[in-house]
């Protein structure tokens, strides 16, 4: 080879190092410019699935916090087919899989994985082969591993070279941060029964949306929700079964809402749904999607197994330039959901003088 082509190749691979720095660089900037845990997940994958050229991406992650295993959950997956087994496959942290990545917290391969003498009998590499993992990556963060990240083949059934294997585990520790900054950012904002917004956080984003409108001439409109008779319900069925209720009211209401939106927990069963940019026709709409999906719920008393169903009252209110505070808008929506408490109950109502 001529020195010349030896100065070229070596300029070449100096090229895609600064390319690659300033893509982690950018994908930095992005993954710390948000803590919507969802959101970063999704990211996150999307992210692997256009640097490393493949069709496959997971994320195994600890559901809850001290759990002390890794489980794959709705959003961290795509591409793989998956079945409820999959999902719910849990890899525990205090395992030889885990403890190999505690020492060695770089990306690998699963051809050079398998060669590893102490991991010869690990369940959980067989079954992540058979999955269809191809390259295995620790997330880090805060000196210890708090998840994996799964990939399948390359799309042109090419090996994984030392590069990508370098910017997957740069990209790793970046997600591995990130990911533990957004779950402590959700354990502090979040209801851990239904996993609606606290009543805090929804006064705060409530106060931010009303100044964006009088700002920016926006929409806003809000949503009150409560379950009828809910007292009752409770007396005769026992609290058990009513948080069983909340739980799948609040799946209701979060299914419903679209991303920009936020479900909160007002106190008790009365939930709402703050919908930025929306008009009154849309919130009533949006209202009775979500009641009428709380009439069609069949969900089970924990008791005895048996068949239990509610309803649901939606009050709306819309934003007014006159506004002076939060207390305006959500008086309105408290007094619209009086009123169809009052009228029949199971409606949604929009505030009227």
């Amino acid at each position: 080879m001529s020195l010349k082509e030896n100065t070229d190749i070596v300029f070449e691979h100096y090229e895609k190092k600064i390319y690659d720095q300033k893509q982690l660089l950018e994908i930095s900037r992005a993954l710390n410019s948000t803590l919507d845990y969802k959101y970063l997940i999704d990211a996150i994958l999307n992210i692997c699935l256009a640097q490393l050229q493949t069709l496959h991406a997971a994320m195994y992650l600890e559901p809850e916090i001290d759990l002390g295993l890794f489980r794959l959950e709705p959003q961290s997956t795509k591409g793989f087919e998956l079945t409820e087994a999959d999902h719910n496959y849990e890899i525990k942290i205090d395992t030889p899989l885990i403890h190999y990545f505690e020492e060695k917290p770089k990306a690998i391969t699963m051809d050079q994985i398998l060669l590893v003498e102490s991991l010869k009998d690990s369940k959980d590499l067989n079954y992540l082969r058979a999955l269809g993992a191809e390259i295995i990556v620790p997330l880090n963060a805060k000196g210890k591993v708090n998840g994996l990240l799964v990939l399948g083949e390359k799309m042109t059934t090419e090996e994984f070279l030392e590069d990508e294997k370098e910017f997957m585990t740069t990209l790793a520790n970046l997600a591995g941060i990130a990911v533990d900054n957004a779950r402590l950012y959700e354990l502090a904002t979040v209801d851990m029964m239904t996993g609606l917004k606290i009543h805090h956080y929804f006064q705060t984003k409530l106060k931010e949306e009303m100044e964006r409108c009088r700002k920016k001439g926006t929409k806003l409109a809000l949503l009150f929700t409560d379950v009828d008779k809910f007292k009752v319900f409770n007396d005769t069925y026992g609290h058990q079964a009513g948080d069983v209720v909340l739980i799948e009211v609040a799946r209701q209401l979060i299914n419903a809402g679209q991303r920009h939106h936020i479900p909160a927990r007002y106190g008790g069963e009365e939930f709402c749904l703050v919908m930025p940019g929306a008009t009154e026709e849309e919130a009533y709409a949006k209202g009775e999607e979500i009641r009428k999906s709380v009439e069609a719920m069949v969900v089970k008393n924990p008791n005895d197994g048996a068949d239990l169903k509610v309803t649901l009252s939606v009050g709306v209110s819309t934003f007014r330039s006159t506004d002076r505070n939060n207390k305006d808008l959500i008086e309105r929506a408290d007094k619209a959901l009086y009123q169809a408490k009052h009228s029949g109950r199971n409606r949604t109502i929009c505030f009227k003088e």
